[in-house]
């Protein structure tokens, strides 16, 4: 079972999903996100207790960078070193701040 909890933090969306983001659960993933972006600058996603994501919820981040219409805008914290290595592998790290 995952979760998507979302909190906003001035005019940032901080986002943090717990287990894992697969095809199953990247709708809901996207739903969370969108649903939550109205006067959002800058989303920070906290992968601290994510344990793996797939294509499918890289979608969901690559959206929410093209919705933003900001390089750099989407932020990743405390992701693993496996979910750093799809960032880079796939070239979504050039597009986001890895924090």
């Amino acid at each position: 079972m995952s979760e998507f909890k979302t909190k906003m933090e001035g005019a940032a969306l901080l986002v943090v999903p717990e287990g894992i983001i697969d095809v199953n659960n990247a709708p809901a993933f996207h739903e969370a996100v969108s649903n939550s972006m109205a006067g959002v600058t800058e989303v920070i996603f906290d992968f601290a207790d994510l344990d793996y994501i797939s294509s499918a919820g890289l979608r969901v981040l690559l959206a929410t960078q093209k919705a933003l219409g900001v390089p750099g805008a989407v932020h990743v914290r405390n992701a693993s070193a496996d979910i750093l290595e799809v960032l880079t592998i796939t070239k979504l790290s050039q597009f986001m701040t890895i924090e």
